[in-house]
């Protein structure tokens, strides 16, 4: 369940699914996310990525069978 409540919501986008609220993948360093380097840290501002109610699901789901985040991250970018 994702939370609803947060004084930031929505952060990102209108109807964004919460579920993670901070990205199990970061620093993913993946530029296709439109994340960016910015200055000396990794930038999330602009990725819609984890948001996504069906990349929520894959990742939900990975991790339930005990796959690592590695394995995660493959499915995710499999589906973008």
């Amino acid at each position: 369940m994702q939370r609803l409540n947060c004084e930031r919501y929505p952060c990102h986008f209108p109807d964004q699914d919460c579920s993670f609220c901070f990205c199990p993948f970061y620093p993913c360093m993946d530029e296709r996310t439109n994340g960016r380097m910015d200055e000396e840290a990794w930038s999330c501002q602009d990725c819609k990525v984890i948001h996504r109610h069906v990349v929520v699901d894959k990742v939900m789901r990975s991790l339930m069978i005990d796959e690592n985040l590695s394995m995660a991250w493959r499915k995710v970018q499999r589906w973008r």
